[in-house]
């Protein structure tokens, strides 16, 4: 029972990575070429899994299992916690934000193939109405629908990947190992960054699967965590050289929306537009149901507490219509979005799971400590101060 919930726990880390941020990652990397590329990308898994492996740390020596709203009041007072849900929330609303901008594109796309033509703002609002019905159904609905969601992403990125590493060899690698040469290199990588940071936010479910597995020691559960972050982390190196194979690195380079990395990459073989867009699309709705579902159920707590503006109703207006807005007020910014979303991941998956360790290890002996010691705490915070410093560049 318990290698099966570890088993799960693995594919949950690994699933929550995985989504929408995805498709993000050739358009970042491209200008970057695929050696830096790829070496961009391990140094922000590496860092990644540190920062998670430290708020693993903290969780299961003190609170096993409990959220981060309650561990933060605990080792950070009122003002830590404030900052947290602040966080939390300016997180989930850009990450919502950058969904709704891929998937209006596609969603246009695909009405225009059947004859029907609408504006792509209209197409927000109609994909956002679609999902809010959803979430409304409750969280019943949500898991069976993201499960076949999930489930037909995963073959169509396999069939996808497929088909890409299948083209001409020789001609593959001539493209992957090209670089695109405009460009400041130190700019690309900064905003390349806080993109990747996102791709890779886990973290967040690390205190329920803590509680699922009740891992009270954190030595098996520190094996969930490195092994479901290298699924990922396998995924996005393969799609990032399948589609370095498939397309030129400068034309890459140029894109900056979903609807157009599908396209450009599709025409490198009949019939793999299809494939991709249908990826994309489970991408994209995978991601945006969960988080759409946990900040919901985030306002929901405390619209109840608010007589005035208990109930369904306002707890979903909050949860999409803000996200609306700001995806209509920015047409095009996928990209962007995604990388507000890292600085506020910053706060909450590194400054934060820092701070907290930091107060815990002066409270004397504990089961579990991330290798590293005070120097995964140092390193770990600057690699925080960097992301930061990236989105100022």
């Amino acid at each position: 029972m318990a290698s099966t919930r570890f088993l799960g726990s693995t594919l949950l880390v690994a699933g929550t990575a995985l989504g929408a941020g995805m498709l993000a990652i050739p358009m970042v990397l491209a200008p970057l070429g695929l050696a830096m590329g790829l070496g961009l990308l391990f140094f922000v898994w590496a860092f990644t899994t540190l920062a998670a492996l430290l708020l693993l740390e903290v969780n299961v020596n003190h609170h096993p299992g409990e959220n981060m709203h309650a561990m933060s009041g605990h080792w950070l007072g009122r003002v830590g916690q404030l900052i947290t849900n602040i966080s939390m929330i300016f997180l989930l609303v850009f990450l919502l934000m950058a969904y709704i901008l891929g998937a209006s594109e596609l969603l246009q796309a695909a009405l225009s193939y059947i004859g029907v033509e609408v504006s792509l703002g209209f197409s927000r609002i109609l994909f956002t109405l679609l999902a809010g019905i959803t979430i409304v159904l409750g969280t019943g609905a949500v898991d069976r629908l993201n499960r076949f969601f999930f489930v037909v992403m995963l073959m169509t990125m396999a069939f996808a990947l497929y088909s890409l590493a299948t083209l001409d060899a020789e001609h593959s690698v001539h493209l992957a190992l090209a670089r695109v040469q405009t460009g400041d290199t130190a700019s690309q990588i900064m905003m390349a960054l806080p993109v990747l940071f996102t791709s890779f936010g886990f973290m967040v479910v690390i205190p329920p699967l803590v509680r699922y597995t009740g891992d009270a020691e954190g030595k098996h559960f520190s094996h969930v965590v490195i092994i479901g972050s290298l699924i990922p982390l396998i995924c996005y190196i393969a799609w990032f050289w399948a589609c370095m194979s498939a397309v030129d690195p400068a034309k890459l380079a140029q894109l900056s929306g979903v609807e157009q990395l599908v396209s450009t990459v599709g025409e490198s073989e009949a019939g793999l537009g299809s494939i991709l867009k249908w990826f994309a699309a489970m991408a994209l709705l995978t991601s945006f149901l969960g988080v759409a579902l946990a900040l919901f159920g985030f306002i929901r707590e405390m619209c109840d507490q608010k007589p005035m503006v208990n109930g369904k109703l306002p707890a979903i207006i909050l949860t999409l219509v803000p996200s609306l807005i700001m995806a209509s007020s920015a047409p095009g910014e996928f990209i962007k979005a995604l990388s507000y979303a890292g600085l506020a991941l910053t706060i909450l998956a590194i400054f934060i799971p820092v701070a907290m360790v930091w107060r815990s290890r002066q409270q004397g002996e504990m089961a579990y400590i991330t290798p590293g010691g005070q120097l995964t705490l140092i390193s770990t915070l600057l690699f925080g101060f960097l992301l930061v410093g990236a989105q100022f560049y």
